[in-house]
């Protein structure tokens, strides 16, 4: 039994229906998908499209760079409004995004963005799902200021080196790896994904982004986790059902919510 634990089933790229995704990916074996929000409008579908699939769960969050024509309190109040729904199982994608574009929030109100989703997850007692493009120090000050309050979460689609895994480590979080290890430039991500201990390990497709390798080019799906899954067996010297237990395990421990309704 596998599980994906970030995807994005209400993106446009699709050439599919949600309900063909979730199908297909069941046929591969991948039981559970939590589908994961950037912006209060998606964050709303992906609530609306768990609610009708038994093994379909969502998160609400703000990416760093949506919904830049909201207020921090009218967006405070819009996710406030989303958390009730028990399918919602976690706070993001939210974190730091520094990649120079012109139309990117400056560092401090990404920060900004950042707490008030963090201190939202502290109040629901729910993890938080951590985006980092060139943020780590930013990001590992912020969040050693909440982990005595009991914040726990995830870094989605790890690429940082070692050093910084074990900085996430040392505060309790989980990295979660992309199909990125199966490329041919992932060699060095992979080394750190074999240093992970098991009980830390996720395993995610960030679909529709990021096929793994042998598809690239083609839109990603949830369905192909299981390219995932086989390179870090391998790497860790695992059995293909034994790291799909494990990072299924991890996810239900992590996203308690999962935990309550299915496990």
């Amino acid at each position: 039994m596998l599980i994906d634990s970030h995807c994005h089933l209400v993106e446009k790229l699709y050439k599919k229906p949600p309900e063909e995704l979730i199908s297909d990916a069941k046929k591969a074996q991948v039981e559970t998908l939590i589908t994961v929000g950037n912006n209060l409008k998606d964050s709303a579908q992906n609530i609306e499209l768990a609610e009708k699939h038994e093994n379909v769960y969502a998160t609400v969050g703000i990416y760093p760079h949506e919904d830049q024509d909201k207020t921090l309190e009218e967006l405070r109040a819009g996710l406030e409004n989303l958390i009730s729904s028990e399918k919602v199982v976690a706070i993001g994608e939210c974190g730091i995004d520094i990649q120079g574009h012109p139309n990117e929030r400056p560092i401090q109100k990404q920060l900004e963005l950042l707490e008030m989703q963090i201190e939202l997850a502290v109040k629901h007692s729910l993890p938080i799902v951590i985006h980092n493009r060139n943020g780590d120090e930013h990001i590992i000050k912020l969040l050693e200021k909440y982990t005595e309050e009991g914040l726990t979460g995830v870094f989605h689609c790890f690429t940082s080196d070692w050093e910084m895994a074990q900085k996430a480590l040392a505060i309790g979080f989980y990295l979660s790896f992309t199909a990125i290890i199966t490329y041919p430039s992932g060699k060095d991500l992979l080394e750190v994904a074999k240093q992970v201990p098991n009980d830390k390990i996720l395993i995610e497709t960030d679909a529709p982004f990021l096929p793994p390798q042998g598809h690239r080019g083609e839109i990603n799906e949830p369905k192909y986790v299981r390219i995932t899954a086989k390179t870090l067996a391998d790497t860790k010297n695992l059995t293909f059902e034994e790291i799909s237990q494990i990072t299924y395990k991890n996810s239900c421990r992590l996203f308690t919510r999962i935990a309550q309704i299915k496990v």
